[in-house]
C-alpha cells in the first residue's frame, strides 16, 4: 500500500468507508482538507482534519465529534485509534442472550445435537 502522504483521492474514500463500516454505519465521517492562501503562498502548510456527524438518538439533531487534525497521515492515524475506540452497539442476538430470551450460543448447539 502506498503512504498515506502519497494516497489518491480514491484511496483516502475507501479508507473511510472502511472506516464507516467498522462502526456499524454509525453516522458519516468528514474529511476536510485546507487549501488557504497560505499553502499556495508557500507559507505554513496545508493540513485536514477528520470529523465524526452523527445523532446520539434517533430524533435527536446531528452532533460533530472531532477524530485528528493535521497531516493526511496524522488524519487516518486519529481515525484508526477513533474506530478500534469505538463501542461497538449490541447485536438483537445479544440483546436476547443478555435478557434470557435467546440461549446462549453453547446451549444451542447441545440442544441441536441430542
Amino acid at each position: 500500500m502506498r503512504k498515506t502522504s502519497e494516497m489518491t483521492l480514491e484511496q483516502l474514500q475507501k479508507r473511510l468507508r472502511e472506516a464507516h463500516a467498522r462502526i456499524g454505519f454509525e453516522g458519516r465521517f468528514a474529511f476536510t482538507i485546507d487549501q488557504s492562501a497560505a499553502l499556495s503562498a508557500g507559507k505554513g502548510h496545508g493540513g485536514c482534519y477528520v470529523t465524526h456527524w452523527f445523532r446520539p438518538t434517533p430524533y435527536a439533531f446531528e452532533d460533530c465529534k472531532a477524530v485528528g487534525a493535521g497531516s493526511v497521515a496524522d488524519c487516518i492515524a486519529a481515525l484508526d485509534r477513533y474506530v478500534a475506540s469505538f463501542p461497538k452497539a449490541m447485536t438483537d442476538e445479544e440483546v436476547g442472550m443478555t435478557l434470557g430470551v435467546v440461549p446462549r450460543h453453547e446451549e444451542r448447539y447441545e440442544v441441536a445435537a441430542e
